[in-house]
């Protein structure tokens, strides 16, 4: 009782001093070390402790939970069950206006905000692997549950009207959203994970089973009366698992499981088809490959591409060429964006060309390259291709004939075909020259004599003569070569105008691995020397910042880990920054050389209005940007606390848009963020500093583009705040300007996940919601692939739907539904050919596990880093999980069983490394493809690489990769990313605060002036 007491008062004085998550963190550590507690202990006093609050919603309480559930100390289960129990869902029926009666009479007990937030941090935690890590707290995950549906189904029954037409859920948004949380963790459960798929694959849990039915069973009408488009998963996820509440028909199964039909004999029975390459299977797979980031890795492609096509090169070139322009009308015909279309374009025209150079230089057969070109260009739809002539007659056409000219220029360029056939090929005189192609040792010879010869060329990376490749191993060397030099003024100007563009990343994302381009800028950063007595300090600021720029620029655009980066040393400045950059400290954590430099930093700023020389010298970059979440703190607490005026307050902010300051706003803006979203009740001035400083009243020329550049990093996770904001505070009218201002930097970044309004429509459809409108794509691709010679444009198609499966339905789920749509395409005849596409889909790039699959070509040295892990489980995985069921299957649904098993088949054909390849020479093709060779992003395609894959015992190593991914899971995301610097949002889709997928983990920053004395507090 005593140690409650303690705990109580603890708690009291964090939520009372408004301390933040990170140092909750730290100091209940040291008070479980004093006070042990039982967990369900711990959170009875917790969620009564809210009391003292004195406010309706208060955003420290779900952060104290999610901290608790990340340190150990407490179950996802264990959490649910407390909330539970002190939920005001069990408050007795009120009026009909009884929310507003409620609130009015006793704002402390309402909770549903509270309950809201912290089962979506609960998604959070099961859809990225974290939990449950057992089958028991699966089990008890369930067990929670159903209880809380049942208490939600049962309040609203207590609420509805004598009418039954009003009330209850009808007359609570609160309620509405929680009713609907509920139902997407319990999908999220059920599909992401192997766990919650082994309990309820289970009969040793036959009484949870039933009372998941009986849950299932309330939950669904209410699903279909409030139009939820979560209804359509959980139909599926009943009916996958005969979740209807009943007892099983024991003899029935004791029947069942006496039957025998020589199960294992059955898969070594079932006989191929004949093996079709489909026209939309290619076209799948080079849609993933740049759906968000781009995934394009040479040795990948290659093996998958000579898997497919069998060594028949001739085939395989005019295959891509076609599938290729198939993405690219797709796009138009889809109105994609002009960032989407130019990714497209750049691939077509110079990513394609030169890989092909690459296959023809190392080809021991002479290609009829003409030849395949012409019949490629041959299939394409004529009214989305005119040709010259035409084009005066037809409209919105003009682009897509252009890159065909363009390809054929690029083509002609890397000595594909001759200049003279481009007429032929077109049917017309082109009206243009062949441009000039590069060379990249020329090229990397002129920027060394000539600096500013870097910036012409990241200009034309943009380009689409077919001269980017070699424009990206030019500067990726010569990026290398400064590096090593530590020749940083050059380097601040070369990353500069990467910065700026965002478009010329995509194309080196298309030739370039991450990881190459950027680990030795991060080494340089956190080796960076500092002299004090290397004379002036600003230049020294203006160059670290334009160099970590650009490190956070391809961080937050294509959301990369650690790895990805570069980052091997847990000691790096920048995994530091990344993990809690945007987080500030204590005062009393600070070290004297720490609190002198954040001394005088706020002197200078708010009080001589300049920064002088002797700041900025005693202090390093590195020491800066890790302090500054911290100065920002300190000021704005000392503003809220009227010891320092707002304008002066503003005045000094605004000397942060100073160039060589400014990249130091990207920690900045996500505490201030993080500050805003937890303040209460009033978060006027927080709000009014975070106007001034995303909407300046002045801002140098300079400035302008590193400006945007920052918004364009943090705009989405203060989108996501500020709305959480206004919906507690709806009558705020200074929120609007600020994300009107945001607005424009929202589609920044490229993940691959879709649209509000896309996924609106999939949830929709019908039958079957999201599952059911991947079938219907999946038939009409099988539809289109069935007159692969005829010119006719192609089957609508983005990669997003898929990926949005896969990440809110799970793995499990999605294969399902391929596995059903290509048993019910055999019985009608279209089994080969429906086979292949989902073949391709199973082996399709992802983000998640691309690295995985990186690594079966690029091995890494495990002594010098980590292996690396998958966060969910790949289509991949599910299929394997369904093969080893295919005995049962077999028994009761033979044909579906004989369709995972060709299936299986297919996938591993597609995914084997081929070690030696016919007709090509390997270190031929490698010294053609002068994209670097020591790149795991690209060309390495020696035998040793391919050892690491699949190999000669397909299914020891295919366990093995399975055990792999499932232990990963278990683990976690990679460490140290998202913690902090605005990670905010989750990996998935573009949509509210209140999905799943976009619950934020969201390190927060000190918001008091104070500090936290931890004797002072009993």
């Amino acid at each position: 009782m005593i140690t409650s007491e303690q705990w109580g008062t603890f708690l009291h004085q964090c939520l009372m001093r408004r301390i933040d998550a990170a140092e909750f963190k730290d100091l209940s550590k040291l008070l479980s070390q004093r006070y042990p507690i039982m967990e369900n202990a711990l959170l009875d006093v917790l969620l009564e402790i809210r009391l003292a609050t004195g406010i309706k919603w208060d955003p420290l309480i779900p952060l104290y939970i999610d901290c608790l559930c990340k340190t150990g100390k407490v179950q996802i289960s264990v959490v649910l069950t407390s909330l539970l129990k002190h939920s005001s869902i069990h408050d007795k029926p009120q009026s009909p206006s009884s929310e507003a009666a409620q609130s009015k009479k006793s704002p402390n007990c309402y909770t549903l905000m509270t309950d809201i937030r912290v089962i979506q941090d609960a998604m959070l935690s099961v859809s990225t692997g974290s939990t449950p890590k057992t089958f028991r707290e699966a089990v008890s995950i369930f067990s929670a549950l159903v209880d809380w549906i049942q208490a939600v189904v049962s309040w609203h029954n207590r609420h509805m009207g004598s009418t039954q037409q009003a009330g209850g859920l009808m007359g609570s948004p609160d309620a509405v959203s929680l009713f609907e949380s509920l139902g997407i963790l319990l999908t999220v459960l059920s599909g992401s994970t192997g766990k919650g798929v082994e309990v309820l694959s289970s009969d040793s849990h036959e009484a949870l089973r039933i009372k998941l039915g009986q849950a299932l069973s309330a939950y669904l009408p209410l699903c279909t009366e409030l139009s939820l488009p979560i209804r359509n998963r959980l139909d599926g996820l009943q009916k996958e698992f005969n979740l209807y509440g009943e007892p099983p028909n024991k003899s029935l199964q004791s029947m069942m499981d006496n039957v025998n039909v020589n199960a294992l004999q059955f898969e070594a029975s079932v006989m191929d088809g004949p093996v079709i390459n489909s026209r939309a299977g290619l076209y799948v797979y080079i849609n993933a490959m740049l759906v968000g980031r781009p995934l394009v890795d040479d040795s990948m492609l290659l093996n998958y591409l000579n898997n497919r096509f069998g060594g028949h090169y001739d085939v395989l070139v005019e295959e891509v060429i076609t599938a290729a322009f198939d993405v690219l009308s797709n796009a138009m015909y889809r109105n994609e964006s002009s960032r989407t279309m130019f990714l497209f374009r750049s691939f077509l025209v110079n990513k394609l060309p030169s890989f092909l150079a690459a296959i023809l230089a190392a080809s021991m057969i002479s290609l009829p390259m003409e030849l395949c070109i012409s019949h490629a260009l041959s299939r394409l739809d004529p009214n989305t291709f005119p040709s010259f002539s035409q084009m005066f007659a037809m409209q919105g056409n003009t682009v897509l004939s252009e890159v065909r000219t363009e390809f054929l220029f690029s083509c002609a360029s890397h000595k594909l075909i001759a200049e003279a056939s481009i007429e032929r090929l077109l049917g017309e005189n082109p009206m243009q020259t062949l441009p000039v192609g590069y060379n990249k040792d020329d090229l990397v010879s002129q920027m060394n004599t000539n600096p500013e010869r870097a910036e012409q060329l990241i200009g034309e990376i943009e380009s689409t003569e077919g001269n980017a490749g070699a424009i990206v191993a030019a500067i990726t060397e010569v990026i290398h070569s400064l590096c090593n030099q530590k020749e940083t003024m050059t380097l601040k100007n070369i990353c500069n105008s990467l910065s700026r563009r965002a478009q010329a990343l995509d194309v080196i994302m298309l030739f370039r691995s991450p990881k190459h381009v950027l680990q030795p800028l991060c080494t340089l950063l956190d080796s960076w020397h500092w002299d004090e007595d290397q004379g002036e300090s600003q230049p020294v600021y203006d160059e670290f910042g334009s160099i970590l720029l650009l490190v956070l620029t391809f961080k937050y655009r294509y959301d990369l880990r650690p790895r990805d980066l570069g980052i091997m040393s847990n000691e790096s400045f920048l995994l530091k920054l990344l993990d809690r950059g945007s987080c500030s400290q204590r005062l009393n954590d600070l070290n004297e050389k720490q609190n002198k430099n954040l001394g005088a930093w706020i002197t200078g700023l708010f009080i001589a209005d300049s920064i002088g020389e002797e700041t900025m010298s005693s202090c390093s970059p590195q020491e800066f940007y890790l302090l500054i979440a911290t100065l920002f703190n300190q000021s704005l607490g000392a503003c809220e606390a009227g010891k320092l005026e707002f304008d002066t307050l503003k005045g000094g902010f605004e000397y942060l848009l100073e160039p060589f300051l400014l990249p130091s706003l990207i920690p900045a803006l996500t505490w201030l963020g993080n500050h805003i979203w937890e303040t209460e009740p009033d978060p006027t001035i927080p709000l009014k500093a975070l106007q001034s400083l995303v909407t300046p009243s002045s801002i140098s020329g300079d400035a302008k583009e590193i400006h945007r550049t920052v918004l364009n990093i943090t705009a989405r996770a203060l989108e996501e705040q500020l709305k959480d904001i206004r919906t507690r505070h709806p009558n705020r009218t200074d929120i609007k300007p600020i994300l009107d201002a945001l607005e424009p930097c929202l589609s920044f970044q490229r993940t691959g996940s879709c649209h509000r309004s896309e996924l609106d429509i999939w949830n929709t459809h019908s039958p079957g919601g999201l599952l059911g409108s991947i079938r219907s794509t999946f038939q009409g691709l099988v539809l289109w692939s069935t007159s692969p010679g005829v010119s006719m444009a192609p089957h609508s198609y983005t990669h997003r739907q898929l990926v949005a499966g896969i990440r809110m339905l799970g793995s499990m789920r999605v294969l399902s539904a391929i596995v059903d749509e290509v048993k019910m395409q055999t019985e009608t005849g279209n089994g080969d050919l429906s086979l292949d596409i989902a073949a391709t889909m199973v082996c399709s790039p992802l983000t998640e596990s691309f690295t995985i699959e990186q690594n079966n070509y690029h091995p890494v040295d495990p002594h010098k880093e980590p292996l690396p892990r998958c966060s969910i489980l790949t289509l991949r995985d599910a299929l394997n999980i369904q093969h080893d069921n295919v005995p049962k299957v077999s028994e009761k649904d033979p044909m579906r069983a004989e369709v995972i098993v060709r299936l299986y088949r297919r996938v591993n054909a597609f995914m084997a490394p081929t070690s030696q390849m016919p007709n090509l020479d390997v270190s031929n093709i490698i010294q053609n493809m002068h994209l670097g060779v020591e790149d795991h992003g690209q060309m390495d395609l020696e035998p040793t690489g391919a050892g690491h894959g699949v190999g000669d015992d397909d299914a020891t190593n295919l366990n093995r990769m399975l055990d792999n991914a499932a232990a990963a899971a278990a683990a976690g995301l990679d460490s140290g990313m998202g913690q902090g610097m605005g990670q905010g949002m989750g990996e998935g889709l573009d949509t509210s605060i209140d999905d799943v997928l976009n619950a934020a983990d969201m390190a927060v920053g000190n918001p008091e002036f104070l500090d936290l004395d931890m004797e002072g507090m009993f």
